[in-house]
């Protein structure tokens, strides 16, 4: 049995090994990703000086302007090539008579947009396709998004698209991107605050604020639970009073605090020990005590230093027992308050 088994257990192992090559060479092929052609724009734009539509021949003249032709490049490479490897020649780029480099600033088929329209106006090719006469890597260039579409309209004047449907065939208002499924409730927040991207993904393009304050004014964000409302909120609003600022106006703060103090506001918060100071808000700033306490006196308006002090000074040398500070000390340099 032992011997008979050899041979099979031979086989298995040759098949492994095969189907291990084989595994490797997918994954390979599968992040190599596309074949990165040697085609130089640089050479044929700007050394050359080829107009763009001596290749692209429907550049000028379809919506659609269309990829090099074989014999179009025949024209000067059967000359060319004579002397060149196989693999360096001009049908290395050709299946057949079709062109195989990536097309990698085409739009997607449900985008309207005619080619010969621009290409035809006032704008150069370069205007769309940055960078395009020096590229020597078709996978280098840029591809085209609607951000490059948008900002060249607004700049031209171009009369704003009032409908998804000029522009996309089946992008519509109504569409919602990838993004807004599952749990996309939750997680629209940070989204929203990113502003998005791509463009395609910009709340603006089908949102108004409006649209935003009249939903949270009916459904709290999930963050606003009890914790949120008696401390959670204030730590909130100092570290990002903007977003705070999208639904609640200054006086809603004013309004609750007038009657509810803050949590921290106890024992010993205030007047004698006025542990408040080592919460180091100096100068007061218009988000912090300020936006309750619009009277208090700035730090910055502290008792001068007496004209035999100087700055570098250890303070707490002679300030100590019985000549205390007359407020909390946390260790900072008193200097950044009282000035000499």
């Amino acid at each position: 049995m032992a011997l008979l088994a050899r041979p099979r257990a031979a086989r298995l192992a040759a098949l492994a090994l095969l189907l291990g090559c084989a595994a490797c060479g997918a994954l390979r092929s599968w992040f190599a990703g596309p074949r990165r052609f040697a085609f130089s724009h640089e050479r044929h734009v700007t050394l050359e000086k080829l107009d763009c539509a001596n290749c692209h021949a429907e550049a000028l003249a379809s919506d659609e302007p269309g990829m090099p032709a074989r014999d179009t490049c025949d024209v000067c490479h059967l000359e060319i090539d004579a002397s060149l490897p196989p693999e360096k020649r001009i049908a290395s780029l050709f299946h057949g008579a079709e062109f195989a480099a990536a097309h990698r600033q085409k739009l997607p088929g449900e985008v309207h947009f005619s080619h010969k329209l621009h290409a035809t106006g006032k704008q150069a090719c370069a205007d769309c396709h940055r960078g395009i006469e020096h590229a020597e890597d078709v996978l280098a260039l840029a591809p085209l998004r609607m951000d490059d579409c948008t900002r060249c309209h607004q700049q031209r004047a171009v009369p704003a698209q009032q409908d998804c449907a000029q522009c996309h065939s089946t992008i519509t208002r109504q569409w919602a991107p990838a993004n807004h499924r599952a749990n996309w409730t939750r997680a629209h927040g940070p989204v929203a605050r990113a502003a998005g991207e791509p463009a395609a993904e910009r709340c603006a393009l089908c949102h108004t604020p409006a649209s935003c304050e009249q939903c949270h004014r009916s459904q709290a964000p999930e963050n606003h639970n009890a914790y949120w409302h008696e401390r959670a909120h204030g730590l909130a609003s100092m570290a990002d009073r903007q977003n705070c600022a999208a639904c609640h106006e200054p006086e809603s703060c004013e309004s609750c605090h007038a009657v509810t103090r803050p949590c921290n506001h106890v024992g010993s918060w205030g007047a004698p020990l006025d542990t408040h100071c080592l919460t180091c808000h100096q100068p007061l700033r218009s988000e912090e005590c300020a936006a309750c306490h619009k009277a208090t006196p700035s730090h910055q308006n502290a008792t001068h230093q007496p004209a035999n002090h100087f700055p570098g000074m250890n303070c707490r040398q002679c300030h100590t027992p019985p000549v205390m500070l007359p407020h909390a000390d946390n260790g900072d340099d008193c200097s950044s308050c009282h000035l000499p």
